[in-house]
């Protein structure tokens, strides 16, 4: 009787394996497995930074080689394959006194070793180079580092014109980042290229502007900046978008949320795709406890980068109720 009972246990065991068998098959006598594959977490997008642009050898120092840099820095913000990424975010890890900046700026001190920090700060692409005037131009030299991998270098040297309201040397730019590897979308093309009517001078006060505004936000006292110093840009060109948006953050900085908002507002007149105007609006309405206004700007912040409004939304949920602690 135990012998029986243990052939049948044998048979009832084999049958289910083979049945298990079979609905491993479909039809084409394909083996489909049984269990899905992991899928590979997404990789996230590469940083690009860009560093201040310095004058070349020779060439007295002035803020041109600032402004061309905030200039740059708003260029490849809407560009969808980088990840967004400020110069200010990082200044202090970069430059761990504030005198390697100013020294930086003016073309001194020992040349960033930019391999390593590409690796300690997680920042895959590294925008720097020179300036020098050419009577009422500018020639500027640019050299893009690629810290991945084999470390490749591309360079370019482009001319910048005010008087075409710096269209050609953009141009130029998103041309040379497509042969570089890295092309611009071609529907955020027009977000980069937006009228900005300035002149060298004007270039030059703002940079010097933006260098005052780098040293108070990384290693300034608590006391306020005197947004006075900062009017010289905007009375030199009213109708630059970039001026108005460098004495947003300034009044930002001081945390004059009324004076800012408007100085931001002024800004996307000039530049509807202003990101960085867009995001003092966010910021404004999150410090002022305005909700509707802060979900406002991040969904426009969003759609520019033709990112997710849901994480947005998320984002600013998370901002107002950090800013109200």
């Amino acid at each position: 009787m135990s012998q029986r009972k243990v052939r049948l246990s044998g048979a009832f065991f084999i049958a289910f394996c083979l049945a298990l068998l079979a609905c491993g098959f479909e039809g084409g006598g394909k083996s489909k497995p049984m269990v899905q594959p992991i899928e590979k977490k997404k990789e996230s997008k590469p940083r690009l930074i860009v560093l201040p642009l310095q004058p070349q050898k020779g060439q007295a120092y002035d803020g041109v080689g600032l402004g061309v840099h905030f200039l740059l820095g708003n260029v490849v913000a809407p560009h969808t394959g980088l990840k967004e990424f400020w110069f200010g975010w990082r200044i202090k890890k970069i430059f761990l006194e504030k005198e390697r900046l100013t020294a930086y700026c003016r073309g001194k001190g020992p040349r960033l070793d930019i391999a390593k920090l590409g690796k300690e700060q997680d920042i895959r692409y590294w925008l720097w180079g020179s300036v020098q005037q050419q009577g009422s131009e500018m020639q500027i030299a640019l050299v893009l580092t690629d810290t991945k991998g084999e470390h490749k270098e591309w360079t370019t040297e482009l001319i910048l014109d005010p008087a075409d309201q710096l269209i050609g040397f953009r141009e130029g730019f998103l041309a040379w980042l497509d042969a570089c590897g890295l092309p611009f979308p071609d529907d955020q093309v027009a977000k980069a290229l937006w009228p900005e009517k300035t002149t060298l001078k004007s270039l030059d006060l703002l940079g010097r502007d933006l260098e005052a505004y780098y040293l108070h936000s990384s290693w300034g006292d608590k006391g306020p900046l005197d947004p006075e110093l900062f009017d010289s840009a905007v009375s030199s060109a009213p109708s630059s978008y970039l001026a108005h948006d460098l004495k947003g953050w300034v009044l930002y900085k001081n945390k004059d949320y009324k004076s800012a908002e408007r100085s931001f507002r002024s800004a996307i007149k000039m530049n509807s795709n202003g990101l960085g105007a867009i995001s003092g609006l966010m910021w404004c309405a999150v410090y002022t406890n305005d909700e509707e206004k802060a979900y406002k700007w991040a969904m426009a912040k969003a759609d520019i980068r033709r990112e997710s409004r849901e994480a947005a939304r998320a984002s600013v949920e998370r901002r107002m109720k950090k800013a109200l602690k």
